[in-house]
């Protein structure tokens, strides 16, 4: 499993759709009880339920991992995770991954100029007050020293497309499976 890490905006959600529409990775849905975003699709970017029924599937000890970011609730329900997917986590939910299912998790690290994220997020309609709540939030999340275990570091600033940093994590992902 491909676990992608980074902050609001690093551009983790676009790589994911790269790899899993070109290199056919199935992609592991998370839960959140976030509101959609325009042209999201419940049940294929996320699944999307409301605050009680989370906390009720917390209950029932249904989620591998599961964490408030931004104030909303968001988790990977074990009946959705795959072998040879992907997922985007915050880095606790990476390390409770880690935790889980060790080896057969490969965790990629998106590091993107704050400038640049901060730009992404007002492109796509962001409220400036969120965007630097945000922000600022993220340098203490998002720092490398809270994830248990990084495999691969990508840095996507406009300098490299996204199709190349998708191939180069999905190369980097073949021979860690080959080594398994």
């Amino acid at each position: 499993m491909i676990v992608v890490i980074g902050a609001s905006a690093s551009g983790k959600t676009e790589i994911a759709k790269i790899l899993t529409n070109k290199f056919k990775i199935d992609k592991c849905i998370t839960t959140t009880t976030r509101l959609k975003r325009p042209n999201e699709v419940n049940h294929i970017d996320y699944h999307f339920i409301d605050k009680k029924s989370f906390l009720n599937l917390i209950k029932k000890g249904k989620f591998v991992e599961h964490a408030i970011y931004n104030n909303n609730y968001y988790g990977i329900n074990k009946d959705d995770v795959k072998t040879n997917s992907i997922v985007i986590v915050e880095p606790n939910g990476a390390n409770s991954l880690i935790k889980v299912y060790s080896e057969k998790t490969y965790i990629v690290y998106v590091k993107s100029l704050e400038s640049v994220r901060k730009s992404r997020m007002l492109k796509r309609g962001d409220d400036v007050i969120d965007v630097n709540t945000r922000i600022e939030s993220d340098k203490l999340v998002f720092r490398k020293e809270n994830i248990n275990r990084i495999d691969l570091v990508i840095s996507n600033n406009h300098f490299c497309s996204l199709d190349s940093l998708a191939k180069k994590i999905y190369k980097k992902y073949q021979k860690f499976l080959e080594k398994k």
